[in-house]
């Protein structure tokens, strides 16, 4: 009955949005229709994501993004041509477009919820401290935002979960954020994505998360990692900012060869700092003098045409003061570079600065190898929480077994899940077998044999806690099927031991 109340709310509430909007009934009805589907896929999306977030909070938090950004939502046919060929391509290729004022789509579901989402975005979410990385992390972060955002219409139905790869718009921004979104909480990527212009340091917040659990130097590669992988995503979506990169790039390197010959950059930071204090000395003298400030007024409006000249005495004090407090800040920083401790830690600054770029010069599977670093990070992490996890809370237990295997089905790429990376296989068994010995020692699930329970990992099933197994012999082998009372998975080849029952169906979770 509450369910009944909650929908009519929902469809009315939706409704009333819409009438302030320039949204046409075919928009509304589709809407409608999102709200729908959400109902009744949200229950197996919610168990098998294990998201705190109610459907409730979930629908209110679309219906809000409508209300302030959705200004006009305008439907066409998948036979329309538009006359701006900019938007046509777009639509084409995306099956949307998002515009300043307005979103255009064709009539899929998914695809409206995802340009909703995405017109919500703030577009920088990283403070500009994080240099060419800024939009890389802000953009990879949004987009895997968007993909987690419409996941529930994407894969999940009410009666089966599927992941079609070729749907998910950058499956390396997908992963990204969920494998971040599993270590450190929804509610924290919600605060990061709702973040204007990078204004609170949400990455140092997230070290300062992870350092007290997992140490400075995981921390630090697990930051490192995911700028290099922000910066490939941006280079492999946007050639433009991979000609920025490359020029970047060229720069930084100079930089290194400079700062490698200590002793020729320190001469030239001292010569710099000689100039900028001389030069101080004159302006000084040109200011405290009313005949030198004459001298000089005449001598800079000698000659220049009308429109160079300066008009008055007094623009031209501003102007000197102004080079003056810019050659004190060159100053300031070449005491700074000066002092051995500042110059290392600048000159390590520059390399790991020229490491991020180098990721435009990698091959594909050197890329894709910082990628595996990355989840490797993840892994060992999540080790330390299932050795943490608190024993006299069970539930605690069956969640990570849950989360887990909502990690293993995630796609790594368009051909592979996490659960198939050979890479990563010694990591993930280590925390598999880990999980097992934990649910098994506190009665979560009955003792089975390993290569059953790497299987239910692996599973598509939702409701875990229904699942059976049973093995059988056929032709001097066996064969183990895990099913639930719906639902029958292919079987597989199994080794057994003598203790293993045969033809006996037996309930996995207690």
């Amino acid at each position: 009955m509450l369910e009944k109340f909650i929908k009519r709310d929902n469809n009315e509430e939706l409704e009333k949005i819409l009438e302030e909007k320039q949204v046409e009934e075919q928009a509304k009805n589709l809407l409608l229709g999102i709200l729908y589907k959400i109902e009744v896929s949200y229950r197996d999306y919610k168990k098998a994501k294990v998201t705190p977030k109610t459907q409730k909070q979930y629908v209110e938090e679309i219906l809000r993004n409508i209300e302030r950004k959705a200004k006009q939502i305008k439907i066409v046919k998948l036979t329309t041509k538009l006359a701006d060929e900019k938007i046509q391509k777009e639509l084409e290729e995306k099956k949307f477009y998002v515009g300043d004022r307005e979103i255009i789509a064709y009539p899929i579901e998914e695809k409206i919820l995802y340009a909703i989402e995405k017109n919500s975005n703030n577009k920088r979410i990283v403070s500009n401290r994080y240099g060419i990385s800024t939009m890389p992390i802000s953009n990879i972060i949004n987009i895997g935002k968007n993909l987690d955002r419409v996941e529930v219409l994407r894969d999940f139905n009410g009666w089966s979960w599927t992941t079609i790869k070729t749907e998910i718009e950058s499956i390396k921004a997908n992963l990204i954020y969920q494998t971040i979104r599993i270590l450190l909480g929804e509610e924290f990527l919600d605060s990061w994505t709702q973040d204007v212009d990078g204004i609170i340091d949400y990455i140092q917040i997230m070290k300062e998360e992870l350092i007290p659990k997992y140490g400075e130097e995981i921390t630090e590669k697990f930051i490192e990692k995911l700028e290099q992988i922000a910066i490939i995503n941006e280079i492999e979506e946007k050639p433009d900012y991979k000609i920025n990169v490359i020029e970047e790039l060229k720069k930084i390197e100079i930089k290194s060869e400079e700062f490698k010959n200590t002793k020729d950059k320190v001469q030239e930071i001292t010569n710099k700092k000689k100039k900028a204090s001389k030069e101080i000395e004159e302006i000084e003298k040109i200011l405290n003098q009313e005949s030198k400030i004459q001298e000089e007024y005449t001598r800079r409006n000698k000659g220049v045409p009308l429109e160079k000249k300066i008009f008055s005495i007094k623009v031209l004090k501003q102007q000197l003061n102004d080079r003056k407090q810019q050659l004190l800040n060159e100053i300031e920083e070449s005491n700074y570079l000066l002092n051995p401790r500042n110059y290392i830690n600048e000159k390590n600054k520059i390399e790991k600065e020229k490491e991020q770029l180098e990721v435009v010069i990698l091959n594909d599977e050197e890329r894709e190898q910082i990628l595996i670093e990355f989840e490797k990070i993840f892994l060992h992490c999540f080790e330390q929480i299932v050795n943490k996890v608190n024993i006299k809370q069970p539930e605690e237990i069956s969640k990570l077994i849950y989360q887990f295997r909502y990690y293993m089905l995630l796609p790594f790429n368009h051909e592979k899940n996490i659960k198939d990376v050979k890479q990563l296989e010694q990591e993930i068994e280590i925390v598999e077998r880990k999980l097992m010995k934990t649910a098994i020692e506190n009665k979560i699930i009955v003792d089975i044999p390993f290569e059953i329970m790497k299987h239910i990992f692996e599973t598509r099933i939702i409701e875990l806690e229904e699942l059976y197994y049973k093995i059988t012999s056929e032709f001097e082998k066996n064969y183990v099927q895990i099913f639930d009372e719906n639902i029958t998975e292919e079987k597989f080849e199994i080794n057994l031991n003598e203790k293993t029952k045969i033809n006996k169906k037996i309930k996995i979770f207690i």
